[in-house]
């Protein structure tokens, strides 16, 4: 009995620690493009699609600037998305570190790095949740890089995978944005 009364007590310690009690801000994609696997091309958009479907196979990269304001915070991927949303098959998301610099100006290809995540959609909360059991990500919970820009990508999961989803690119200081987004706490 004081084994499992030590053990829940400890658990409930770790997850108060690990999840935020309050969100200070969220910082927003600058710019968006899907990227065309096939033709290599990049375009401009206002929505996640990231799709692998029949002939049809496409990514989303981001630019997602971090402001002086999340400075010595700790940052944390979220990506929400409203019931509207077209989100069908796997309803999963691979989230990669890219190594391109300035994604304005990337007319062509991907430069993928390496993996950070994997999330899936739940339709209970409107939330992508990290797929622990797939892949550790390094995103759930990380230092704020505080006037740098992150350089993102999220790539469909499985052989049929839809996620178009409505980006938005401002905070409004209330509600969590739509789309992918990084919250510091």
């Amino acid at each position: 009995m004081k084994y499992t009364t030590a053990a829940l007590t400890l658990l409930s310690a770790t997850l108060s620690v690990a999840a935020p009690t309050a969100t200070s801000g969220y910082a927003v994609p600058s710019i968006l493009k899907v990227h065309d696997v096939k033709t290599n091309l990049n375009t401009q958009a206002w929505s996640t699609s990231t799709q692998r479907s029949g002939t049809t196979e496409t990514s989303t990269l981001y630019d997602i600037p971090i402001p002086a304001a999340a400075a010595g915070r700790t940052c944390g991927l979220v990506f929400h998305a409203l019931g509207t949303e077209n989100i069908q098959g796997t309803k999963s998301l691979d989230i990669f570190k890219n190594t391109f610099t300035d994604l304005a100006s990337l007319t062509q290809g991907n430069l993928r790095d390496q993996q950070i995540a994997r999330i899936v959609f739940n339709p209970t909360t409107g939330n992508y949740d990290f797929k622990r059991q797939d892949f550790t990500p390094t995103v759930d919970s990380f230092p704020c890089p505080a006037g740098n820009t992150l350089h993102w990508e999220a790539a469909a999961v499985g052989e049929f995978d839809v996620n178009v989803v409505h980006q938005d690119f401002a905070y409004d200081g209330v509600h969590v944005p739509n789309g992918i987004s990084v919250a510091w706490w």
